[in-house]
């Protein structure tokens, strides 16, 4: 195995080569794709890993594996029901000893089918795991842990109360809205609701506790989950720490959102590029300062140095030159044979004024061992020349005539 290694050594490093080359490119694609906002451009998972491991539910004697899945497109399925939310404290935990936690009850009907223990469903835009499911009364469980509860309206939600429902995306399927992961990031409040046309222009103030994990990544016709629904930003105010957004008439009756009054409280999640796209940079910023630092450095030394005046720029007189046909008769230039020049006699070398084979020739006044004088025409050898080797040109000993005295 050793010996094999050693003699594939330069494969190995081509191989290594190759796949770093694969490697930046599909980097590079990934980076183009994000920018773009392009939903199908690549599979949810390969945002987020799959936390939950694979899990067997029986039915009726029968067994499926399933695996569950974390990630959403915003485009809400239906609007759900709050049965109950209540505080327990004989909660099992993984040692077997009991806690205190927070369950909800919620029912639905479209994301009952097909749902199994494990799976993630987005409840008002917050990504849960369905613990218990009841489906004679439609009704599935989950459990809200105190980081869900302090980043979201959780704790005020009362019985009888309307939440946007969606199921975990199918890895290859259609994403009509954008990557919505069910992290939300804080709250917002409706401070403005206004009717254009069919269409229904809400308003949003950034509540003050979030507005660090929030305000600085919502951008005019970016992305934003509001209770799990993807919308696009219509406009910002910074310093009111506001943003408004449009619902068409289609999505006023399927979400919960039209059905809030101006006070109540909305789960916010930024679109998760903002904050890829921000950490990448944190890694250039130092690099740029420091460079910007060093640079201004250097000018100030200059400007000492030569008292604030700019320093002389050195000029040089060339020599008159010999020229042919309007060039320097020493220039050299890049030519091929498809070029005026060449049939004006310029050498495939790119030399002015000689013949194609002019470098290649002893000067006209010697004559070696190979130069042969007969009848006023004199032969010269060429020496030899691989490119023309390769091509079946001239070479070796053969001869080209040449006119002479």
């Amino acid at each position: 195995m050793t010996n094999h290694r050693i003699e594939s050594k330069d494969k190995t490093i081509d191989y290594f080569n190759m796949m770093t080359t694969m490697t930046k490119k599909s980097f590079f694609t990934l980076v183009v794709s994000l920018l773009s906002a392009t939903p199908n451009a690549f599979s949810p998972s390969s945002l987020r890993p799959s936390t939950a491991a694979t899990i067997v539910v029986t039915t009726a004697g029968l067994s499926s594996p399933k695996t569950a899945l974390g990630m959403f497109t915003g485009i809400v399925e239906e609007m759900g029901t709050v049965v109950n939310m209540e505080d327990r404290n004989d909660m099992t935990l993984w040692d077997g000893s009991t806690g205190r936690g927070t369950e909800l009850t919620v029912r639905g009907n479209v994301v009952m089918e097909g749902a199994y223990l494990g799976c993630s469903i987005c409840v008002s835009g917050v990504c849960l795991t369905a613990t218990v499911l009841d489906e004679i009364q439609g009704t599935f469980t989950v459990g809200l842990a105190p980081e869900t509860l302090d980043k979201t309206y959780f704790r005020s939600l009362q019985s009888g109360q309307a939440v946007n429902l969606e199921r975990a995306s199918e890895i290859g399927g259609r994403n009509s809205g954008h990557f919505v992961q069910g992290h939300v990031d804080g709250t917002g409040t409706i401070v403005e609701k206004k009717i254009d046309g069919d269409s229904l222009r809400i308003t949003i103030q950034v509540d003050e506790e979030h507005v660090d994990n929030i305000a600085r990544y919502v951008v005019p016709k970016g992305f934003i989950a509001i209770d799990g629904t993807s919308l696009t930003v219509v406009d910002v105010d910074t310093e009111r720490r506001t943003f408004s957004f449009m619902l068409v008439e289609y999505t006023q009756k399927k979400i919960i959102i039209p059905q809030k009054s101006i006070g109540e409280k909305v789960n916010l999640e930024v679109d998760v590029l903002g904050k890829y796209s921000e950490t990448a940079m944190s890694a250039l910023l130092p690099r740029l300062e420091a460079l910007e630092a060093k640079v201004e450095s250097l000018e100030k030394k200059l400007a000492a140095a030569t008292g604030g005046r700019a320093p002389p720029v050195a000029r040089r007189t060339a020599a008159p030159q010999a020229t042919y046909r309007g060039y320097p008769s020493n220039q050299k230039r890049m030519i091929n044979e498809g070029t005026p020049g060449f049939r004006e006699n310029i050498g495939d070398q790119g030399i002015l004024g000689g013949g194609p084979n002019a470098s290649m020739m002893r000067p006209e006044g010697e004559v070696g061992e190979n130069t042969e004088v007969s009848e006023g025409i004199r032969r010269v050898s060429v020496a030899p020349d691989p490119k023309m080797d390769d091509i079946g040109g001239i070479s070796g000993n053969k001869f080209v005539r040449i006119s002479g005295s």
